[in-house]
């Protein structure tokens, strides 16, 4: 369902445990294998010696996929216990404080083949966009958002980072249903994260219904539509701009003329099943909406060619990271 470098997660829920507390595991959240991921923390590579890292991680037994946080240490601790992680298929988090010479740490770190996350929160650096886009040049893999306490902002924050470019998201926050989840995975997060002490159930009940999200709709973190609000993912559902609607801000953004866009995006689908169309409002499925929105003159073209819900859905996703790519 989702691959964060050598990771293979089926779910989007990610568990982040104290790595200090193994005296009641089994009522734990991080326990029970339903999140896609737990997280161990936090680890102080100032007092703690890698080798410890290693046997916390090996007693904590789990199905899930699983990582660590690390804070602290030089740049060779950093880039040992980066060797540890790759050798052990785990992921590798980075508190970060202050961004000079991201790039080159988040290289060296990558250059050991971790798997690697960066974690902040809004209020440690003034533009979080820039430093999303230069962790995602230097090749993290995630990107780990902590939100908790924003209330209605969060996803607004999210739709600001995603829209400027950034690794896979990561948005920690105290989600207590399915609709919270989908505020944040819709407006551009790929994961969310919750605390070892979220309910069990809930944690297992909501990385379920993601799942079965998913296996109905195709694409579980789809962004609304670019008119109610979406981030830029969802140019992959807009018509051509034969108005004034807010798709031309949004082409803005990624710096594309509307001619350009049209061009792009009948390239993009030319020779796929995204071409054909005939019977819809511009003559291509490329321009249709998303398919949780009403269409009958779009479904009558999928049950046409045979094309069911789920692989439109994966299309679109794939049209939508072709149209953004730089």
């Amino acid at each position: 369902m989702l691959k964060i470098g050598y990771l293979n997660l089926d779910n989007p829920i990610a568990i982040i445990s104290e790595e200090s507390d193994f005296r009641d595991l089994a009522s734990r959240a991080s326990s029970n294998g339903s999140a896609g991921l737990v997280m161990l923390e936090r680890f102080n590579l100032d007092e703690v010696d890698p080798s410890e890292i290693k046997v916390t991680l090996n007693r904590h037994r789990t199905p899930s996929a699983l990582g660590f946080s690390t804070v602290g240490g030089e740049l060779e601790d950093l880039v040992e216990v980066a060797e540890m992680a790759a050798e052990g298929g785990r992921l590798m988090e980075v508190e970060l404080s202050q961004t000079d010479g991201i790039i080159e740490l988040v290289r060296e770190i990558k250059s050991s083949g971790a798997a690697l996350s960066v974690r902040t929160g809004p209020g440690a650096f003034k533009d979080l966009r820039s430093l999303a886009r230069e962790l995602k040049e230097g090749g993290a893999d995630l990107l780990h958002l902590d939100l908790r306490g924003l209330g209605p902002e969060a996803p607004k924050v999210v739709k600001r980072v995603s829209d400027g470019g950034t690794p896979k998201l990561m948005v920690r926050y105290d989600v207590g249903d399915f609709e919270g989840a989908r505020a944040l995975l819709s407006m551009g997060a790929d994961m969310i994260s919750l605390s070892d002490e979220a309910d069990p159930e809930f944690v297992a009940w909501l990385a379920d219904a993601l799942k079965r999200f998913h296996d109905l709709v195709g694409w579980y973190n789809a962004p609304k539509h670019i008119c109610s609000g979406g981030d830029l993912r969802g140019i992959a559902f807009c018509c051509p701009p034969v108005k004034n609607c807010p798709l031309l801000g949004a082409l803005k953004k990624i710096n594309i003329s509307p001619k350009e866009f049209i061009e792009r995006k009948l390239a993009l689908t030319k020779g796929t099943p995204l071409e054909p169309g005939d019977g819809t409002c511009f003559g291509s499925l490329a321009w249709c909406c998303k398919i949780t929105k009403p269409c009958f003159m779009r479904d009558a073209v999928l049950d046409r060619h045979g094309i069911s819900p789920d692989e439109y859905m994966r299309l679109k996703k794939r049209l939508a990271e072709d149209l953004l790519k730089a």
